[in-house]
């Protein structure tokens, strides 16, 4: 009976033991080598001329645009490229005016009043004059003749008359100096609203823009990279389009903030255009961005502006606007013990790595160095022909 139980043990035995190597296998493992680190960093963009002709928006204020010209297309001198919509400039010019002939009308009120209070004024100034006049023939200074009484009344009389013209006379200059100040006051509005008529008549003479010169025809984007369109408003002095030089052509790459490993000024750069997918293209990049900005509305992901010049002269290949794919050669170690990315766990602030000893699989601390967007240099803890596992062994067991 014992010996029946023996017996049906060991079948048991075998499966769990079978079982276990059957974990142990489905664990993909990696060999450590010494092999070559390349850190390239690829990247997405368009060209672009290195320098251009930049066509700014006129005027002094901003303005709609209701019309442009078809991109990349050939212009001649004087060609119409953008048109701007003149009805709201127009519509705030009428306003302005018409602010200025209410404006007119109150100064002329103004005048009327101050003449009118004026003449007033010089009206009761001529009868004290005539009452003054008549007060000093009539005067009565003999005691022989009026009693002291009436000496008296006749000499504040007197006195009365020349303190009331003294007091027309501030009068009449009190006016004329508050109705000069609100008189000044409109002139101060009427200017001011002259000078805004004026700007608009200054962009309504402005609602066409021509190119200055024969040319390839390209719109300036803004920083989300969105060229300019009908219906935007555009403020005085910022960059519409621009008449590139097509001798001298250069590359604008984006690259992901996450996969931007060691740029730098001089690094090499292979470019693919679309239109060309069988062609490479090289370069050298002469301006990284300092940090990194988001490129499309809506849109969290950052990315990092880099600048390429590119090698060849220009030509018919290279047109402004077309897109390319590039990758940017940062740096390349020789003989370097490389482990993959995802081979690596970190805990606690350092590296370890599961090491394959035997049939198990261990934690081996190790320290590590440069990496590009797969492989990372191991400096110490591992040696070449070690065989370390590309995922956590204990994450098979119910597999």
């Amino acid at each position: 009976m014992n010996c029946s139980k023996i017996k049906l043990l060991i079948p048991g035995l075998v499966l769990l033991l079978s079982g276990c190597s059957e974990e142990q296998e489905t664990i993909p493992t990696y060999t450590i080598e010494a092999s070559t680190l390349s850190v390239n960093v690829p990247g997405t963009g368009h060209l672009e001329a290195a320098s251009s002709q930049v066509i700014n928006s006129p005027g002094r204020q901003p303005m709609t645009i209701a019309w442009l010209a078809e991109e990349y297309k050939e212009v001649k001198k004087g060609e119409l490229i953008v048109k701007f919509d003149g009805e709201k400039l127009s519509i705030d010019s009428r306003n302005e005016q018409l602010d200025m002939m209410l404006i007119e009308k109150d100064i002329g009120k103004k005048v009327t009043e101050k003449n009118k209070l004026e003449t007033e004024v010089d009206a009761e100034k001529e009868f004290v004059s005539e009452e003054f006049e008549f007060a000093k023939s009539y005067s009565v200074d003999d005691l022989r003749i009026y009693s002291q009484l009436e000496i008296i009344e006749s000499i504040e009389n007197t006195e009365f008359l020349s303190a009331k013209d003294e007091f027309l006379d501030w009068k009449k200059g009190s006016i004329s100096e508050q109705s000069q100040s609100a008189v000044d006051v409109l002139d101060i509005q009427k200017n001011g609203h002259q000078s805004k008529l004026e700007q608009h008549q200054q962009a309504l003479a402005h609602l066409e823009v021509r190119a200055p010169f024969d040319g390839l025809l390209v719109y300036e984007k803004n920083w989300r990279g969105e060229s300019a369109s009908v219906g935007q408003s555009v403020f005085p002095g910022r960059p519409v389009a621009k008449i590139p030089n097509l001798s001298k052509m250069q590359a604008k790459l984006f690259v992901l903030e996450k996969e931007a490993i060691g740029l730098a000024k001089d690094q090499k750069v292979s470019l693919t255009l679309d239109a060309y997918p069988d062609k490479t293209f090289k370069g050298t990049v002469v301006e990284v961005a300092g940090f990194a900005r988001t490129i499309q509305r809506g849109n969290p992901v950052k990315f990092f502006e880099v600048t390429v010049e590119i090698d060849q002269a220009g030509n018919d290949t290279f047109r402004p606007g077309r897109k390319l794919s590039a990758t940017i050669h940062v740096e390349e170690f020789n003989q370097k013990l490389l482990a993959p990315i995802q081979a690596i766990h970190n805990e606690d602030g350092g590296n370890f790595v599961y090491l394959k000893q035997g049939g198990e699989f261990k934690r081996q601390p190790i320290s590590t160095g440069a990496k590009n967007l797969f492989l990372v240099e191991v400096m110490s803890g591992l040696k070449e022909g070690d065989q370390i596992a590309l995922s956590t062994p204990g994450e098979n067991k119910h597999g």
